[in-house]
């Protein structure tokens, strides 16, 4: 699952021997197995989308049923009331039709409008897994499972859609158990795709991924077209949407001006792909998000063209990178 420049190496070696037991060889086979495994890698990471396109198609009366299963803590209610001038709402389906409400002008709704408010909204907001205490969600980690209160448990088989996924690192479908540092209490949190999950206002953690599998049900729920920005190489994934155009855009400032993030010094990404179930939304947007808007990319205009281009440098110097060292995964996608 995780793309080293090892385990490429040993899947190159064996494609090779089995390449060379088929075929007669010539000085292109090697080449051949190259191009064969490029074609790999690029329909794996495509799939494994599409794989989670296909497990978050949840019925119209699942996504409601979720909506509506928690009380939103009180803190919580006042603090909607607050921001959106409505009465506190009591479900995060009561607060999904203040929203509606709000885009809502001569009984038309304005979908877009629609959509970035939810995208700003606490119920898809990125929550850190907590058990008193932010587990820091890092890779490479500067401290270990055990330092942090961290420990990976057997499933019960009660968890709703238990999945794999990245915490800290490539994980299996596990639980995780957590310990406060600070007051020794226990609790467990793990990753899923089913909204009521998702969904738990109670400081479960949502993640980016999360945060993105929660986005794609509601967008299939309220027919807003949406697809998955999967950076190479790097641990994140966000969204663009379509509010009825030809341009997709995204509404998040540090997905926006995603190459900011190249000046954190813990690795670099290589490209940027999007991909959605269907093939014609599906791109290489890499150079879009190498680009500033008045040039027709997706960077804020503020980015000056200094910076720009030492961006694409660095993302160009990993992508030659054939240990993968450069990147923040540390792996060869790109």
């Amino acid at each position: 699952n995780h793309l080293t420049a090892g385990a490429l190496q040993t899947l190159d070696d064996k494609l090779y021997q089995e390449y060379i037991c088929r075929h007669i060889t010539d000085d292109g086979s090697r080449d051949d197995c190259h191009l064969i495994l490029a074609k790999a890698c690029i329909r794996r990471i495509a799939h494994r989308c599409l794989d989670k396109y296909a497990r978050l198609q949840s019925s119209k009366e699942v996504v409601e049923d979720a909506l509506q299963f928690y009380t939103l803590p009180m803190e919580l209610q006042e603090q909607l009331a607050s921001k959106y001038g409505t009465p506190p709402p009591t479900t995060w389906y009561e607060s999904l039709d203040q929203l509606k409400s709000l885009s809502t002008t001569e009984d038309s709704c304005d979908q877009g409008k629609l959509w970035r408010l939810i995208l700003d909204h606490p119920m898809t907001s990125y929550v850190p897994v907590t058990c008193g205490h932010v587990v820091p969600d890092q890779y490479p980690t500067q401290q270990t499972d055990a330092e942090v209160g961290l420990r990976e448990i057997a499933p019960t088989g009660d968890e709703l859609e238990l999945r794999a996924g990245w915490f800290r690192g490539p994980r299996q479908a596990v639980v995780f158990e957590l310990t406060c540092k600070g007051c020794n209490a226990v609790s467990k949190w793990y990753r899923s795709g089913h909204p009521q999950i998702l969904l738990n206002p109670n400081k479960w953690g949502r993640l980016c991924g999360d945060q993105e599998d929660l986005r794609l049900t509601l967008a299939e729920y309220l027919n807003t077209p949406v697809r998955l920005a999967v950076p190479l190489d790097w641990d994140h994934v966000w969204s663009e949407y379509s509010s009825g155009s030809s341009t997709w855009q995204v509404q998040d400032d540090s997905a926006r001006n995603f190459c900011c993030r190249l000046d954190e010094g813990i690795g670099s990404w290589t490209r940027v792909w999007a991909i959605h179930s269907n093939p014609e939304w599906c791109k290489d947007v890499t150079r879009d998000y190498l680009t500033i808007q008045q040039n027709g990319g997706r960077v804020d205009n503020n980015i000056d063209d200094k910076r720009m281009k030492r961006y694409e440098k660095i993302t160009k110097d990993a992508r030659m990178d054939k240990s993968g060292d450069l990147t923040q995964a540390k792996t060869v996608n790109g």
